[in-house]
């Protein structure tokens, strides 16, 4: 993938705070009008991982650490050419408007500038081999998205998946971070959705 974000299109507003993040490998996309949202009307998308298909352990490990050591805006650019300029996607990232409007004919560049996409997990993933990732990576995640939702202060969080869930109670409890627990709500599609809440002097649902 080239980088290929229009800089119009993101803001790099809050960048230095990213860079301040232990354990952030890739840095959210903020939509360039995010900080004029309303206190009370600001999304933020949180997707699960990123993958990568290679030949041989020794290919991925190397695009690994590539991307751990140099390439943060790596989300971006995956926000900017498949879900604004749709030159590509994937099942996972052409279903988020479906779900939030239940359509596919919708203003891509419009939703893109008024919100945020990050994923939780920081660790490439194989695709060739299925990887899945483990509970650490969750922990490791959960964490670093509790510092993103700091600085972003979005109003609601929307997860694409289901299994980041399974982590969030435990890891909430043993960072003493305030929080409502997960509870299922209504059936989307195969499964249960899930709510819960952080509260950082704000909240996130």
């Amino acid at each position: 993938m080239r980088s290929s974000v229009n800089p119009n299109e993101s803001s790099t507003e809050y960048d230095a705070a990213f860079g301040a993040i232990s354990g952030l490998v890739w840095w959210p996309w903020v939509g360039r009008n995010y900080s004029q949202r309303p206190q009370h009307q600001r999304l933020l998308v949180v997707g699960e991982s990123h993958y990568t298909k290679q030949s041989t352990p020794e290919a991925l490990e190397e695009v690994r650490k590539r991307h751990e050591q140099g390439y943060p805006t790596y989300t971006r650019d995956v926000v900017s050419e498949s879900l604004i300029r749709r030159d590509w996607t994937t099942p996972t990232l052409s279903n988020i408007s479906k779900l939030l409007f239940q359509s596919t004919a919708i203003d891509a560049p419009r939703l893109w500038t008024d919100t945020v996409y990050c994923n939780i997990v920081q660790r490439l993933m194989e695709y060739s081999r299925k990887e899945r990732p483990i509970w650490a990576d969750f922990e490791k995640g959960w964490r670093v998205l509790v510092e993103i939702v700091r600085f972003l202060r979005p109003s609601h969080c929307l997860f694409l998946g289901v299994e980041a869930a399974r982590s969030f109670d435990r890891v909430m409890t043993n960072n003493t971070i305030s929080f409502v627990s997960v509870t299922r709500t209504q059936r989307v599609s195969r499964t249960w959705a899930r709510q819960a809440r952080l509260d950082l002097g704000g909240t996130c649902d």
